[in-house]
């Protein structure tokens, strides 16, 4: 089915329609059958991708709707639950969101002269915003960045602590594509650095147009640690013209300086600033089913099916989409396809029996950072150590005919896995193409960083990906009807072993590495963390952090000079460094805090 395009006037009428469409769980598919079929696989991605569900977002009332028709389909199948209290479901929070609390405010006063702005038309706090209030002059810092390993620093000023700071948006090269400013200069860096100056509060101006940053949620419940707000051109011009100056006059002359401008006091100002941003919690959940082995001796080991069933919904975040009209994000192979696929196995094994006993598994949360099986990991419904292998789906609805390309990924991740899918595929002649690495950006990352065998299949990215073109009418129904048999023969044969299948750790660059121009660390994000700093999940054998003594579970505190508090804090501290540092990173391990060095170094 096609995205449904609406106004933005409609958007909020239309859901309220649309839930109540969703209320009712499609039915069964009309014909059953115990095998991998067609027909069956259709249907469940057709209903999962429909306008009825709008993209399936996390914490949405479609996304718990989806929930119990898998729920439903599992039981149908013969499937035991393996949630939580005799259910079928794993519960767990998340944040999906955020909004304006209730004390927001902003007065200036000049020359005598007060200026109080008006929420939402005048200013609006950033949604990564410390709650707080700040009183001082204001300070204008030019683009706000602070980046000496680049010579450029607007930041040098002696007097700025406490003050209240203007930056404008932007970098010093904003005309140039490549610059290497252009990763330091998102809203998130510049309050780091106005955070790491010692200013109270930075107020952005976006110099180009007249308009205010729409409060918005970047996947992160982690604030700034600075209050940060965004003031439209007109009130940044009634703030200046005080002083003589104005948004166009500073613009020219960063414009004649290269961008290199040393901080200047706005005269005679006094500003009263405060902000309160409020966090939206919902809960959503994984869906378990478990199908007990038929071995007395394998059934203590479990394999692991899983796909995440999560989508963009309207695509606040992670779209791809640049329209301006709010389009739905159906996800058909994004990853309906995969969940699909999950449950059209369960069926299938149903009637099949394996020696081992299987998991099956929908993760929600997917999108938001592998929420969904980093909980499932954290908090597991059967011992981690007994689950012998994890076999993910995602993507897998868009098998090319003319290439019959299929990736595997987590080959080197069990010395079984080679040779197994190159004898399989002799069969299936997929152009079938091995990824060693376990790690990567899907719910296999979150069993392989437990030291958990895994293999990833999909089809790989498509120009379709995070946009509201991902429909129906575009998967290879018979293209993923060939891969799910692929991999249950993948499955049955890996239940012929009489041990627990063998783990490899893969030595090599981790897919999610955190990398600032040429700097690498080798450290792997643990994106479900609600830590106050940057947690991480691992590292990359043999990388610098590995070096240094970092571990799974650590929270990066401080990195060089720079204190972070999350995951940008972290990525803006690396760009502060250059190859063959020996850099001092400050850790929190469990109750204790210690300190290592990391040799950072030139990828």
């Amino acid at each position: 089915m096609s995205s449904f395009r609406c106004s933005a006037l409609c958007l909020a009428l239309l859901s309220t329609t649309i839930s109540v469409t969703a209320q009712n769980i499609a039915p069964p598919p009309p014909v059953s059958s115990l095998e991998i079929t067609d027909n069956e696989i259709a249907y469940h991605i057709k209903w999962l991708s429909s306008d009825a569900l709008e993209g399936r977002g996390t914490g949405t009332h479609a996304n718990d709707i989806v929930a119990e028709y898998i729920a439903r389909e599992f039981e149908r199948y013969g499937l035991k639950p393996a949630g939580m209290n005799g259910t079928f479901l794993q519960p767990f929070e998340v944040v999906t969101g955020v909004k304006l609390g209730n004390d927001n405010a902003i007065t200036v006063k000049i020359n005598g002269k007060s200026m109080q702005g008006t929420l939402e038309t005048d200013f609006t706090p950033l949604g990564f915003s410390l709650n707080g209030r700040a009183k001082s002059e204001l300070v204008f810092v030019g683009y706000g960045i602070s980046a000496p390993t680049m010579n450029h620093d607007d930041y040098t000023s002696p007097d700025l602590k406490g003050k209240i700071a203007i930056a404008f948006t932007g970098h010093p090269t904003s005309d140039d594509p490549h610059t290497d400013f252009a990763s330091i200069s998102s809203l998130r860096s510049k309050l780091l650095f106005a955070r790491e100056a010692g200013v109270a509060a930075l107020i952005i101006v976006n110099p180009e147009k007249d308009e205010l940053y729409p409060l918005t949620f970047d996947n992160s419940a982690s604030n700034s640690g600075i209050i940060g707000v965004n003031i439209s051109r007109k009130f940044a011009d009634a703030i200046f013209a005080e002083s003589g100056l104005s948004v166009k006059k500073l613009t020219d002359e960063l414009a004649t300086t290269n961008g290199s401008f040393p901080s200047r006091r706005i005269e005679n100002t006094t500003c009263r600033l405060t902000a309160e941003i409020q966090l939206i919690r919902k809960t959503t959940n994984n869906v378990i089913g478990l199908l007990p082995g038929t071995d007395s001796l394998a059934r203590e080991r479990y394999f692991v099916l899983g796909g995440h069933f999560d989508h963009l919904g309207w695509g606040q975040n992670g779209s791809l989409y640049k329209g301006d009209t709010p389009m739905i994000h159906n996800g058909a192979d994004d990853n309906a396809s995969g969940t699909a696929g999950v449950m059209e196995l369960a069926q299938y094994f149903s009637e099949h029996r394996s020696r081992h006993s299987i998991l099956f598994m929908g993760f929600s949360g997917e999108e938001m950072g592998l929420l969904g099986s980093g909980y499932w990991v954290s908090n597991p419904t059967v011992p981690l150590e007994k689950i012998s292998a994890m076999f993910n789906l995602d993507m897998i609805g868009r098998m090319p005919d003319s290439t019959r390309k299929v990736t595997a990924q987590g080959s080197g991740t069990s010395p079984l896995w080679e040779g197994l899918l190159k004898k399989l595929n002799e069969h299936f002649k997929f152009n079938l193409s091995m990824v060693a690495d376990g790690q990567g950006a899907s719910d296999q990352s979150s069993f392989y960083l437990k030291n958990i065998p895994v293999l990833f299949f999909f089809n790989g990215l498509h120009s379709d990906y995070h946009k509201p073109s991902d429909d129906f009418e575009k998967i290879n129904i018979s293209g993923e009807k060939e891969i799910l048999q692929f991999v249950a023969q993948v499955m049955q044969s890996s239940d012929e072993e009489t041990e627990k299948v063998a783990f490899t750790k893969v030595k090599g660059e981790a897919a999610t590495q955190m990398r600032v121009f040429s700097i690498y660390v080798g450290t792997i994000p643990d994106y479900g963390a609600n830590a106050d700093g940057f947690q991480i999940s691992g590292t990359s054998p043999g990388g610098p952090a590995d070096k240094a003594g970092l571990k799974a579970g650590d929270v990066i505190m401080q990195f060089g000079e720079t204190k972070v508090k999350n995951i940008y804090d972290y990525m803006n501290a690396l760009s502060f460094h250059k190859p063959d540092e020996d850099v001092p990173v400050i850790v929190k391990r469990g109750s204790d805090t210690i300190t290592l060095t990391v040799h950072v170094t030139k990828k």
